[in-house]
């Protein structure tokens, strides 16, 4: 029944998506058009003013695709949550919570069906980027590409030499990202739960509200850690002495992480169990 379920949140979530997707591959066509023109002006003469207005549309062009590819990440984070909001909340919910589920499952497919979606986007949005951008090394000349290829040999060679950091820096990534997701889903719930009127408002501010405190606890959290090395106080071994590597504080980061989803996890999982107001 998951399986069914989640399917059921991925086809529902992709009829938002899909149009969204298709935008962006829009817009790369025209950033690719505009790079293109950019790298092959150093070679016209562009004292003409039908030059210069061609020249100026391409610069104006590419800011544009750029910003578009920029705030479609903020349209997509954004749809997934209206899509939950919805489908838990308003009319939509009434139908959600007589499936023959458990809370659980209902809170781990559409969370499943958002991860898929959000790794969908963003290696949509990531190719774009690169369709963008390949208009610029195609026409720019071989300097420029011999440029940009020792730049980015020499970007992947430090990686490699820090691989260890890299891969836990994508850990710590991964879990900001989902507690993030839970976080706010908790919220969207929690607002609407105690809210008869305007839940939505309710929902919104929750989320703005919980953003906030745990960010503020977070931000505390940092800065307190970092006391010791402040005034060369040694703390279990953490001083001024430098001890205290980037491993050590992205461990520290995963586990407060790890910990706040869980506990994010649990209270959706209470309120959708419990069932919540639905408009």
């Amino acid at each position: 029944m998951f399986l069914k379920l989640f399917k059921h949140d991925f086809r529902g979530l992709g009829r938002w998506m899909w149009p969204v997707m298709i935008g962006i591959g829009g817009a790369a066509v025209l950033g690719f058009l505009n790079t293109l023109f950019l790298g092959s002006s150093a070679r016209m003469d562009t004292s003409s003013a039908g030059a210069s207005v061609l020249l100026m549309s391409a610069f104006g062009g590419t800011a544009l695709v750029a910003m578009a590819l920029a705030a479609a990440v903020t349209v997509v984070v954004v749809l997934i949550f209206v899509k939950f909001y919805k489908s838990m909340v308003t009319d939509e919910a009434y139908l959600t919570f007589t499936l023959p589920v458990t809370a659980g499952q209902l809170i781990g497919s559409k969370f499943l069906a958002a991860a898929v979606w959000t790794v969908i986007g963003g290696a949509v949005i990531a190719a774009a980027s690169c369709v963008t951008g390949s208009g610029l090394l195609i026409s720019a000349g071989p300097e420029v590409r011999e440029d940009f290829f020792w730049l980015f040999g020499d970007l992947a060679d430090t990686l490699l030499e820090n691989l260890g950091t890299v891969f836990l820096f994508l850990l710590f990534a991964l879990i900001r990202a989902i507690r993030g997701y839970f976080q706010i889903t908790c919220a969207i719930l929690f607002g609407a739960s105690v809210v008869r009127k305007y839940k939505a408002l309710a929902a919104v501010g929750m989320v703005l509200a919980v953003n906030f405190a745990v960010n503020l606890i977070l931000s505390l959290f940092g800065a307190a850690s970092m006391f010791p090395l402040l005034f060369g106080m040694d703390v279990y071994g953490w001083g001024a002495v430098g001890s205290l590597t980037i491993e050590s504080v992205l461990w520290i980061q995963i586990v407060v992480d790890a910990l706040l989803t869980a506990v994010f996890w649990w209270w959706s999982w209470r309120i959708a169990k419990k069932s919540v107001n639905i408009e």
